[in-house]
């Protein structure tokens, strides 16, 4: 599937690859008594920012790029950073959209 250029109306900036052998995590999803009761798959993480906005997001996505998670950040920089501690995304997995 293609990467969109935009995810919940943010411009991507930057992405990687999105496969499932791909091993950036996965998100918990709650039930009503806030118990994970499933796991999503990270397979693709993309730096985004929103038109007229100051910072950048980090958006973890499914196969479908559906983002599953997202943090924001001041910097690119520091959304790179992110990605990579908190995600093991190196900074050559990086693609410019």
């Amino acid at each position: 599937m293609k990467i969109p250029s935009e995810m919940d109306g943010a411009k991507v900036l930057l992405y990687t690859k999105n496969s499932i052998s791909n091993e950036y995590g996965t998100v918990g999803l709650l039930n009503e008594n806030n118990e994970i009761f499933d796991e999503i798959q990270i397979t693709a993480m993309a730096i985004c920012k929103y038109e007229g906005g100051n910072e950048y997001y980090l958006f973890s996505c499914d196969l479908n790029w559906e983002v599953v998670g997202d943090f924001d950040h001041d910097t690119l920089e520091e959304a790179k950073e992110s990605a990579k501690f908190n995600h093991n995304v190196n900074y050559d997995d990086w693609i410019a959209l």
